[in-house]
């Protein structure tokens, strides 16, 4: 049977063939027959996140502020939350994200293109600018959320301890549990006394982390200059202003970052994934040996001495380039769909509500964050959301997968170099001072 010409289509089938899809999908799901492994996940995944950002990108005026990747963000975990969907379904997202931990096959690629396809001197510059707004970021946002916990009478050191600094930490894993730990130890209790609070503002963080990004991206694209100039870089790669001492990319190098997935030679993706493959066992073999850093800041060190070097050929960069531009254009809906089913936990959000400070000193980390990240990275030169992104709100995100869904949310997965710098140099240097203050304000 012919296709109509110009028909509308869902990930490239005609919309009635995709309703089938999607039909059968819920009913396999409902009746628990989907098999606990890649496949019936990642199918799973696929057609929520494929409809959904369907529908959102389809929504008049609201699809031009990201309607698209908020409805994916929020609607699968809300679904699960009043029970349309059932919890067989969270558990498959969930295995598929981290039970079978899919961000280590899907991180190292996005960073080694991001890497490896960027301008070399945007490159230079922008990560000797970089490391001060992070730093900064952190011990300022410490400093006013402790003031305003002060203020409210939550305290000035728990503010701090149980807010601010879970939330600037890696996440759940890399920061509610171990400082759950060490919080137990100082004051002489159980680490059950502090888990739920940690947990539950890092995961409110991250909810909101992601809805700004996808709000700022979607200004940003449609008006590159809405509150100062150089709000937002005007083309998908860049991230210093001009004249601000870098030069933003060229028209190749975009080509190569932002490569048509229907234009894409299966050679090209294999040599992708191939240098993909060779860098990731380079950093878990120099993790290994020097465990002082997660094996993903080696991955950026050694991808990035590879390019400031010129050690591989243009055609190489460009297939790395080829193959994070597969990841960010077809892999992003399922990204999305995975972290909400599987990862965002609503009911912990709902019970948060019940402490009008706990919520108001979450919100104020957030919004303090993007004030100083996007205020120090402005003067160092970063457009406006690309500082705020990087400096700011990848600290404040829930980690890996909070990275992948910040970028995601906001169409900027080139940054994800910084972001993931952000993560874990930010994250261990927070842990450390978190650590020290324990001994002060729990004792």
């Amino acid at each position: 049977m012919e296709e109509k010409k110009g028909a509308l289509k869902i990930g490239g089938v005609s919309i009635p063939l995709f309703l089938i899809i999607f039909v059968l999908t819920i009913i396999a799901c409902i009746m628990g027959v989907v098999e606990d492994k890649m496949m019936g996940a990642y199918a799973l995944t696929l057609v929520l996140g494929l409809g959904l950002n369907w529908v959102g990108d389809h929504t008049p005026v609201l699809k031009d502020y990201g309607f698209g990747s908020i409805l994916v963000i929020l609607l699968p975990a809300l679904c699960v939350y009043w029970g349309i969907l059932p919890e067989n379904t969270a558990t498959l997202a969930k295995n598929f994200f981290t039970g079978y931990d899919f961000t280590s096959f899907l991180v190292p690629g996005l960073i080694i293109g991001s890497i490896l396809a960027m301008d070399r001197k945007t490159l230079i510059n922008a990560g000797l600018r970089f490391i001060i707004p992070m730093f900064g970021t952190l011990i300022f946002t410490f400093l006013l959320v402790g003031l305003v916990g002060k203020l409210i009478g939550y305290g000035f050191g728990e503010a701090i301890l149980t807010v601010a600094g879970p939330i600037m930490g890696a996440g759940v894993g890399a920061s509610a549990v171990p400082l759950a730990s060490i919080y137990a130890d100082v004051a002489g209790t159980s680490p059950d006394a502090y888990l739920t609070t940690l947990t539950a503002g890092v995961t409110l963080a991250n909810i909101i982390v992601i809805l700004v990004a996808a709000l700022m991206g979607a200004i940003g694209r449609k008006n590159p200059h809405f509150l100062v100039s150089g709000y937002s870089s005007p083309t998908e790669g860049g991230i210093l202003r001009p004249h601000k001492g870098t030069i933003n990319i060229t028209e190749d190098q975009k080509e190569a970052i932002i490569a048509d997935p229907d234009e894409t030679r299966f050679s090209t993706l294999q040599t992708g994934f191939l240098l993909a493959a060779g860098f990731y066992m380079l950093s878990r073999i120099i993790g290994k040996l020097i465990p002082t850093f997660h094996a993903y800041v080696w991955l950026i060190l050694g991808a990035t001495v590879v390019k400031v070097l010129k050690l591989l050929p243009k055609s190489l960069e460009d297939a790395a380039g080829h193959w994070t531009s597969f990841f960010t254009k077809v892999m992003t809906p399922v990204i999305l769909a995975a972290i909400s089913l599987g990862l965002l936990d609503i009911a912990k959000v709902v019970v948060l509500m019940s402490d009008w400070r706990y919520l108001l000193l979450v919100f104020v980390t957030v919004i303090v964050v993007m004030i100083v990240s996007g205020v120090l990275s402005y003067l160092f030169g970063f457009y406006l959301v690309e500082g705020i992104i990087t400096s700011g709100l990848g600290l404040a995100d829930a980690g890996g997968g909070g990275d992948v869904a910040l970028l995601s949310s906001c169409k900027k997965m080139y940054l994800m170099p910084f972001v993931t710098i952000s993560t874990r140099i930010g994250g261990a240097v927070d842990l450390l001072i978190l650590t020290m203050l324990a001994s002060v304000f729990l004792k």
